[in-house]
């Protein structure tokens, strides 16, 4: 396949950019204001640049419909408490880079949303299973017998599964027991290992409070699914409050990175399979 200029531009710029916000998802757990609004003022600047380029309209007419998907998605996932308002910003400046409604495109809204569920997903999946492994003291505490049994037969389903079924559906009926003897795993290290103490002068807007705050009986600030807001972060900080607990969640956008890279350089591998 051969990319114009000003294409391979375009593939450095959201993959620089998904990047930069992956290593501050990770280290810090919130991706700074100034990526996601260089990202969006970006995206804007060269889609706008690209239709030119290549002399069509539709590359701008499709925004409104990759901006309803993706960003209507990544909202309601802020909404109910599952994404931060940074993966919110950067999937809205993907919808107006990613406005090619044909599937098998490198730059199709449709494809893209796809590779974020499935690969996005495989990521979230798997850096849970991670997550536990490296906290195995704390997880084996939870454990019960019963676990490592469906485990061992979760496993061995896999791989009868895997050499009996032919391909592809021998992939997609392993993933679905994979899914089925891990569901509990999850469920422990999501229920475990997801909340930690914070001191009140180190929390954040948007970060998730475990519970209501109560202070000498009354409510000082209610649990909400979109984070804390400056105003409630200075109501604790008066209430002369130490710690409280917070539900930490998973770094998503090296997700979104991940969905980003394999729809640039693959388009739909999903589709590909079944086609294949």
């Amino acid at each position: 396949m051969v990319y114009s200029p000003l294409l391979i531009v375009i593939y450095g710029f959201i993959i620089f950019i998904l990047a930069a916000a992956s290593f501050f998802d990770i280290r810090n757990r919130e991706v700074p204001d100034f990526i996601s609004y260089v990202f969006l003022a970006g995206a804007i600047l060269l889609v706008i640049a690209l239709s030119i380029y290549t002399g069509s309209i539709q590359l701008i007419e499709f925004i409104p419909l990759s901006a309803a998907l993706l960003f209507g998605f990544a909202y309601l996932m802020y909404r109910l408490g599952q994404w931060g308002g940074g993966d919110v910003k950067l999937m809205l400046g993907l919808s107006f880079l990613f406005t090619n409604i044909s599937v098998q495109s490198g730059l199709s809204f449709i494809d893209l949303f796809i590779n974020i569920l499935l690969f996005g997903g495989a990521y979230g999946l798997l850096a849970m299973i991670v997550l536990g492994a490296v906290n195995y003291k704390s997880m084996g505490k939870h454990l019960k017998f019963y676990d490592y049994i469906l485990f061992a037969v979760g496993a061995a389903a896999v791989a009868l599964i895997y050499f009996l079924f032919p391909y592809p559906f021998n992939m997609l009926l392993a993933l679905m027991v994979f899914l089925l003897a891990v569901i509990r795993y999850i469920y422990l290290v999501s229920a475990e290992l997801m909340y930690r103490e914070v001191d009140v002068s180190r929390l954040t807007e948007g970060d998730w409070l475990a519970e209501d705050i109560i202070n000498r009986g009354r409510i000082v600030v209610r649990r909400s699914n979109v984070g804390l807001t400056e105003e409630e972060i200075e109501k604790l900080r008066k209430e002369n409050l130490k710690k409280v607990r917070i539900k930490t969640g998973l770094p998503f956008v090296p997700g979104i990175l991940i969905g980003a890279v394999i729809t640039l350089f693959f388009a739909n591998p999903l589709l590909s399979m079944l086609i294949l």
